[in-house]
């Protein structure tokens, strides 16, 4: 059962880099609800869990790669998300395309890294912070390069033995977290355009 799981979890990256999907609903950020009485606090394990992210041009072409997450921990309560909070090192950034050079993937890691992109230099770290949750959506405040905004995110769960999968995939519009290059903020740019749109697939691993 578990190497269905893990086959199935796999697939589902390797679909997200041929699609997109529309970006989830940001608002202003959110205060932190209350917590349930009783809950387990977990630590994320930052050297297997893995965080994916995807960029597209409306010609087409893709971009992805990884970053890593920092730290974190979640709080679980039955079989449901609680709380949490996660650290992810915005320096970590790599591009993994297949048919890159590393000399250019190199070049596209420097430029997402730049004021151009994520400003890395000013910005080392973004930080997802869950607000509340359901037994399958999280809403949670996402600050990037100072700014926080409150997004819903769905999840998965799965529980074995004291240790926790958790899954989600969903994008965000860079342009709300002030990530305007090539955007169509920028009318004028036609088909120099890169998609506002960022994916980001995430497997968190805790005990």
């Amino acid at each position: 059962m578990k190497n269905i799981l893990k086959y199935a979890s796999v697939l589902l990256i390797i679909a997200s880099c041929t699609q997109t999907g529309p970006s989830t609903n940001a608002t202003d950020a959110q205060t932190i609800l209350e917590r349930p009485n009783s809950y387990d606090s977990l630590i994320i394990d930052n050297q297997k869990s893995n965080l994916f992210w995807k960029g597209t041009k409306p010609t087409g072409d893709i971009h992805v790669g990884t970053v890593k997450i920092k730290e974190g921990t979640l709080n679980i309560s039955g079989e449901s998300i609680v709380g949490g909070k996660f650290i992810i090192d915005m320096n970590s950034i790599l591009v993994t395309d297949k048919d890159m050079s590393e000399k250019g993937k190199s070049k596209l890691k420097k430029h997402l890294t730049n004021d151009d992109f994520f400003e890395t230099n000013n910005y080392p770290e973004a930080i997802l912070e869950i607000t509340s949750s359901t037994s399958d959506s999280l809403e949670a405040n996402l600050k990037i390069k100072n700014i926080t905004k409150s997004i819903t995110i769905p999840y998965s769960l799965i529980k074995d033995n004291g240790k926790i999968n958790a899954n989600s995939s969903f994008s965000i519009d860079r342009t709300l977290w002030g990530v305007t290059y090539k955007s169509s903020f920028f009318k004028n740019l036609t088909d120099r355009l890169i998609d506002d749109a960022i994916q980001f697939d995430i497997e968190l691993i805790g005990s």
